[in-house]
């Protein structure tokens, strides 16, 4: 597989994983940016252009204007839920069996995962975990081919089942501006994720 395709999809779930995080320090929401400002140069098709577009622009007024909607969507209850285990997507519940079975597969890959964006203990099938373990096999897999069949679990497992009910919530809840154009991308991502894996 080559090099450029695996660190390509490690960056759209390192996107998915500040998208699912509480970004509460300029220099997360800056490397964000960063990040949006170059896959944006890659769109997948017109439409994912224009989502790229009025995503960059969304950003481009600041961390209080993406903190305000990300606390509306995800962080503050209200009257649209956006649930972020997969638990609850696929079992009605938080740490449920998907929860264990996405910490066999952290037992399975040997890795021990931290990262300075996740400031709050989350549960193994959390999105903010599941993207962060998701771009971590990637990148393990530049080296130890072993990877390939843990993040092709992965996917199957987690994000082929709940991917679709969390983009649909994104894109539809009210208070949803930049989200939306999030949901455009993810969406025509994780339909190239089915192909690479012969789902579709």
């Amino acid at each position: 597989m080559e090099a450029d395709l695996i660190h390509a999809r490690a960056l759209f779930y390192r996107l998915w994983h500040y998208m699912v995080i509480f970004v509460q320090r300029e220099s997360i929401f800056e490397e964000l940016k960063a990040l949006v400002g170059h896959l944006k140069n890659h769109p997948f098709d017109s439409k994912t252009a224009q989502a790229w577009k009025e995503f960059d622009g969304f950003l481009a007024q600041g961390l209080e204007v993406f903190r305000a909607e990300q606390d509306a969507l995800l962080f503050a209850p209200g009257e649209q839920f956006v649930p972020l285990s997969a638990s609850y997507y696929l079992e009605g519940q938080d740490n449920g069996k998907k929860r264990l079975e996405a910490i066999d597969i952290l037992k399975q890959s040997g890795l021990q995962l931290a990262s300075y964006t996740i400031t709050s203990p989350v549960a193994e099938d959390d999105l903010a975990f599941l993207t962060l373990m998701m771009n971590a096999f990637l990148k393990e897999m530049l080296g130890d081919p072993k990877f390939f069949a843990l993040h092709e679990k992965l996917f199957k497992d987690f994000f082929h089942l709940f991917g679709d009910a969390f983009i649909e919530a994104i894109a539809t809840h009210q208070k949803s501006v930049c989200y939306k154009s999030c949901a455009i991308i993810l969406g025509a991502f994780i339909q190239h994720e089915r192909l690479f894996f012969n789902l579709a």
